[in-house]
């Protein structure tokens, strides 16, 4: 079994091969290598910043001369060829008294050299933005315009590790991942490729393998298809062509092939005149030995297994993905945070894979919409939530009421069930009630009681928070404080009545009496009715 360690190390080989081999189907070039450094010439006429734009683009940089052996290869590099060539020195915009560049700077950032070899040696710093070529004639550096399109240019690359040139006579020709190609290279950086008389290849992966290799590289090696059969990269040819026994990669022609109408669904190999059907990564081969049938690669737990990582099965294979509120960042899961967004009317604490709102002093979270916050109030009554610059413009949590004390207002529990809010059973609480039904009915509409077929042994609840919102732009006109009053009012008028009517009663006897009496006395007596008696205050608290 292979361990971690190894694993690691291959994936992240694999990893440079998949970095640096998409370069091998770039165009050719001359060029050599030697020591961890590999040098390649481009007859292309252009400015400066197209070549200095080219060999970035094969992860390079032109030519900085800042050693013999450097020199040494342009010469080599340059035999047989004439013209100017842009190398990487361009004008840095100082002057400064005593420099060997003369105010030059090497496009890597270095401004010194251990080697030099201007043309002219007078230090005049330069006038307009200029940049430096080396002429074929004598290898010469001449300053000129950046803009002017010369001959070629020189591109440079360094590596840290590669192969040793195969020890095979059959060798046609390397290919590194920097487009240089040549049957005879001293070293080879890691990606390359080399090619054998007959077809076959090899690529370097800190040592040579033999094809086919990885399908995601350079399609294996393989000529025409690469798959993989088993967790193996394998070679195979389209209907009427079969694989060289040769080499493993290329394909020839078939006399005969047994493939053809065999029904294999994916890969049929032929041998010794019959064939075997195989199936592509990500299938299994039915029971009917031609068919191919997806596998379910998630079922594997190892796959996919960081943290809040979620496997997803394709047909034919599989993705990893991050599970809600996470994101992929460097192929790792890593959570969102949600609250940068703002989601929260007003305060938002950001949790592993989600976020929660919270609300002010005074206010909750609101049940229909957790983003929102409403008023609550969790007592009988509590200080109203007032406009600062105007006093009756103040709002109370649904189920409350305004209640005015002088300049003070406050919120007060409206007590529902007095108002038959339910129809049978009532429950209040502070910003709502609860309706409930007796045994034998049930709660329809959050307040009816209606009978049920058989008896219930347990009641029928419901809680209700009133939906009606009470504000205070125009004062309610009966208050707490105000109602007691009125009640007091009244209790004082009955009393008064009942006073008033026991003393007409004791006038009326008296006055029986003094019927009976002599005549004489009529006249000094005045007749008491209803109309004329007005008692005072002393016979009301009498």
């Amino acid at each position: 079994m292979m361990s971690k360690r190894s694993s690691s190390t291959m994936a992240a080989s694999m990893q440079v091969i998949l970095t640096l081999t998409f370069l091998l189907d770039v165009e050719s070039f001359t060029g050599f290598c030697v020591d961890n450094q590999c040098f390649s010439v481009h007859e292309d006429m252009a400015d400066f910043t197209a070549a200095r734009k080219v060999c970035q683009d094969l992860n390079g940089h032109l030519l900085t001369v800042r050693s013999s052996i450097s020199n040494s290869a342009i010469s080599t590099l340059l035999t047989d060829l004439k013209g100017d060539f842009w190398i990487g020195l361009q004008f840095n915009g100082n002057c400064p008294q005593i420099s060997d560049l003369k105010g030059y700077k090497w496009i890597t950032g270095q401004e010194e050299a251990d080697f030099r070899n201007w043309d002219k040696n007078d230090a005049v710093c330069p006038t307009s933005e200029q940049c430096v070529t080396v002429s074929t004639d004598d290898l010469k550096w001449r300053e000129r315009s950046c803009t002017d399109k010369v001959d070629g240019f020189i591109c440079e690359f360094g590596f840290d590790s590669g192969c040793q040139p195969l020890s095979n006579s059959q060798i046609l020709t390397y290919r590194t991942p920097y487009g240089i190609e040549g049957p005879e290279l001293n070293v080879l950086p890691f990606g390359s490729v080399a090619e054998l008389n007959g077809g076959t290849q090899y690529i370097c992966i800190g040592n040579w393998e033999k094809s086919p290799w990885t399908c995601e590289v350079l399609n294996g090696g393989c000529e025409q298809k690469c798959t993989r059969v088993n967790g193996k990269p394998v070679c195979t040819c389209s209907p009427g062509y079969l694989v060289d026994d040769r080499n493993g990669q290329s394909c020839r022609l078939a006399a005969n092939d047994p493939c053809k109408g065999s029904g294999c669904e994916q890969i049929c190999i032929p041998h010794n005149g019959s064939f075997t059907c195989l199936c592509e990564q990500g299938f299994s081969l039915d029971v009917d030995g031609k068919s191919c049938k997806d596998i379910d690669d998630c079922a594997d737990e190892r796959i996919c297994a960081g943290a809040h990582t979620m496997c997803v099965n394709t047909h034919g294979g599989f993705h990893c993905t991050c599970k809600k509120g996470f994101e992929m960042q460097k192929g790792f899961c890593v959570d969102i945070d949600e609250c940068a967004k703002m989601p929260c009317e007003h305060e938002c604490i950001n949790t592993p894979g989600s976020y929660n709102c919270s609300c002010y002093e005074r206010h909750k979270v609101s049940d229909e919409d957790r983003h929102k916050c409403i008023l609550h109030c969790p007592y009988q009554e509590c200080p109203a939530v007032c406009d600062p610059n105007e006093i009756f413009q103040c709002d109370c949590p649904d189920g409350f009421i305004i209640d005015a004390r002088g300049d003070d207002r406050f919120c007060v529990d409206i007590d529902e069930c007095n108002n038959f809010s339910c129809d049978q059973h009532c429950d209040n609480s502070f910003g709502g009630y609860t309706c409930w039904c007796g045994e034998g009915y049930e709660l329809v509409d959050d307040y009816k009681c209606v009978p049920t077929e058989g008896s219930g042994s347990t009641p029928s609840y419901s809680d209700v928070t009133p939906t009606v919102k009470y504000t205070t732009e125009s004062p309610s006109a009966v208050t707490a404080g105000g109602l007691l009053g009125i009640i007091v009012c009244v209790v004082c008028v009955l009393v008064a009545l009942v006073l008033l009517a026991h003393r007409c009663l004791k006038r009326q006897s008296e006055h029986s009496l003094i019927g009976a009496r002599k005549s004489t006395d009529l006249h000094d007596l005045e007749q008491m009715t209803t109309e004329n008696y007005k008692p005072t205050f002393s016979e009301i608290k009498k």
